[in-house]
């Protein structure tokens, strides 16, 4: 009689991992569905209000599911962007973890980017370009202070260039330029890429 309840429980409790596997395996299917969807209706029906705001609704229901959470993020937030919610864009990234993007410093980077477009549509550019040193100065110091592989430090240097382009001239780019590929000389051509 006891080993055929411990037969018993152990059939009940693989019963258990099994449900529970494939409740997260359809969970993940619906997630990817609603993404594929929502990232549909922004791209291809990105002139209307209420397909932007469909994939608003499924992105924040793709939330919860952690294998695609940082493309939804990315995705979000690149869609409340388009919507100019940049307020609730920057509460959304508040909100988040540093470990939700894909590196350290973007998290600070888009709530700040975010502002300073802000800024930008109210027509506001002292604010604007101040924002966009400090998100600059920001960017510096990580970049000063973290060690950063390969692939992030092409991203985070792609990010500061695309930021000093919004204050910056063309001679203190290329001056700028000129000063990092000194500094790097096995990076040369790719700094090349950010002359102006």
């Amino acid at each position: 009689m006891i080993i055929y309840r411990k037969e018993l429980l152990n059939l009940i409790y693989i019963s258990f991992i099994i449900h529970s596997c494939n409740g997260q395996s359809r969970n993940n299917d619906n997630c990817e569905i609603n993404f594929k969807k929502a990232r549909e209706l922004a791209y291809v029906d990105s002139v209307r209000q209420s397909a932007l705001d469909s994939a608003l609704y499924l992105a924040n229901k793709c939330m919860q599911c952690s294998s695609i959470k940082k493309s939804v993020v990315d995705f979000k937030i690149s869609l409340l962007v388009s919507m100019k919610k940049y307020e609730e864009g920057i509460d959304f990234i508040d909100s988040l973890k540093e470990s939700d993007f894909t590196y350290g410093y973007k998290q600070n980077l888009l709530s700040k980017g975010l502002k300073a477009l802000e800024y930008s549509d109210k027509k506001d550019t002292i604010n604007r370009n101040k924002m966009y040193r400090e998100i600059s100065g920001d960017l510096e110091q990580y970049i000063r202070n973290k060690s950063i592989g390969e692939n992030e430090f092409k991203e985070i240097y792609t990010d500061l260039f695309s930021i000093k382009e919004n204050y910056l001239d063309s001679n203190q780019i290329n001056s700028e330029v000129e000063a990092l590929k000194n500094k790097y000389p096995d990076k040369k051509s790719f700094f090349d890429f950010f002359k102006k």
